[in-house]
């Protein structure tokens, strides 16, 4: 019986103190994420081009990310991925944020993103600006070569 009462109190003693640990490591993750803000004054530039659902909503996705992290985010939408611009047409979910690449886009813009969508590429589709969610506007190549050369710009292309 006092074997059981032994076993029993590390037990609940060794349980309480993977608990607190856990605990602790929560706290400090969430205030890890809190202070993680520290992309303020950087400059990213995301490319977007593939049409694939997967590669275009990673590009998307970490556009958004980098915008809620406060950096100053341009999203340079071409080729194939101009489809998920669009205001209309279904459109499928990517799966790591669990929202369509329309939405992810229409969250960045709302986040203070600025997208912008290659002219070439919108004229040979016979689209403009109004075929597009609110906020994206049709620039021209030396718009894009402006903004990639900025000073101590970061540029990620999917």
């Amino acid at each position: 019986m006092l074997k059981k009462i032994i076993v029993l109190s590390l037990l609940l003693l060794v349980t309480s103190l993977v608990a607190s640990e856990v605990s602790s490591n929560s706290n400090s993750t969430a205030q890890s994420l809190k202070k993680k803000k520290t992309l303020s004054g950087k400059n990213l530039v995301v490319f977007v081009s593939n049409g694939d659902l997967q590669v275009a909503g990673m590009g998307f996705g970490i556009a958004l990310s980098g915008v809620k992290q406060g950096a100053n985010v341009t999203i340079v939408i071409g080729a194939n991925a101009i489809q998920y611009a669009l205001k209309e047409g279904e459109q499928n979910i990517y799966f790591a944020k669990g929202r369509t690449p329309r939405a992810l886009i229409q969250d960045a813009i709302k986040q203070g993103a600025t997208v912008q969508m290659c002219s070439a590429n919108t004229d040979e589709m016979n689209l403009d600006e109004d075929d597009f969610v609110d906020g994206v506007k049709t620039v021209i190549s030396t718009q894009i070569f402006a903004k990639v050369f900025e000073k101590e710009t970061r540029i990620i292309s999917f």
